[in-house]
C-alpha cells in the first residue's frame, strides 16, 4: 500500500512521447473504494484475472495503478512528419490534467496518444508509435460513491517508482474469471527456476 504522506509518481510509454505525473496527497485526503468498509484508499494497486484486460493488454496477469483521474496529468509530443525516432518532450512542456486528454476528442490526431473503445463504456489508451498499453477508463463510472477512476498499466511507472516496496500490488481483482496455473504462479503456488538472464543454463541462487 502507499506512504501516508504525499508523493508524485512519475511513467510514460517506452518511446517517451507520452508522460504522466501522479500527484498523491496525504492518505487524510484521498479518496476511499466504497466497497472496502472505508479501509481502501485510491490510488490502489491490484492485479487483474479478467479475461478482456489480459486480452487487451497482452499480458498474462495486468496490474493496475488505479487512480482518481484528478490526480493525474500528462506531457504529450505532438506528432511530425519526421518523427521516426523516440523523443523526450522538453521540460517546458505544460503538464495538462490528464482528464482532458486521456479521452477521445477533437485533437487526438495531434497527438501520439491514441484510443480504443473496446466497449460502448470502455475505453483503452495507448501510443500510436510504440505501442504501450496506457489506461482504461470506464466513462458511466464503477457505481454510487466511486471517484472517476484511470486504471494506469502499472509497468509503465518509471522504475524508480516501481522499486519501492510499498508499489507491490496490495490485492488480486476478478479472481473468478484467473487461469488456474496463472493464479498458481502470482499468489506463490508454484516455484520455477529463476535465471538472471535469458541463459536458462545459469541459475540465481
Amino acid at each position: 500500500m502507499l506512504p501516508d504522506h504525499p508523493l508524485v509518481l512519475h511513467g510514460g510509454c517506452n518511446c517517451r512521447a507520452i508522460r504522466y505525473k501522479v500527484q498523491v496527497p496525504a492518505r487524510p485526503e484521498r479518496p476511499l473504494n466504497p466497497f472496502s468498509d472505508g479501509q481502501v484508499p485510491f490510488p490502489m494497486v491490484a492485479t487483474d484475472h479478467c479475461n478482456d484486460c489480459r486480452r487487451a493488454t497482452g499480458s498474462i496477469l495486468p496490474t493496475w495503478i488505479c487512480v482518481p483521474t484528478s490526480m493525474m496529468s500528462c506531457q504529450l509530443q505532438p506528432v511530425s512528419p519526421t518523427d521516426h525516432e523516440a523523443a523526450v518532450p522538453p521540460d517546458s512542456s505544460p503538464w495538462i490534467p490528464a482528464v482532458e486528454l486521456f479521452k477521445p476528442g477533437p485533437n487526438e490526431d495531434s497527438y501520439h496518444l491514441k484510443f480504443y473503445q473496446s466497449s460502448s463504456a470502455i475505453t483503452r489508451t495507448f501510443c500510436g508509435r510504440c505501442g504501450t498499453n496506457l489506461t482504461y477508463f470506464i466513462g458511466h463510472g464503477m457505481g454510487e460513491g466511486f471517484p472517476e477512476i484511470f486504471d494506469v498499466v502499472l509497468g509503465t511507472l518509471d522504475r524508480e517508482d516501481l522499486e519501492q516496496e510499498w508499489m507491490a500490488p496490495d490485492r488480486h481483482c476478478w479472481w473468478s474469471c484467473g487461469i488456474k496455473w496463472v493464479q498458481e504462479l502470482s499468489n506463490g503456488g508454484k516455484v520455477l527456476p529463476v535465471h538472471p538472464s535469458f541463459k536458462v543454463n545459469e541459475l540465481v541462487g
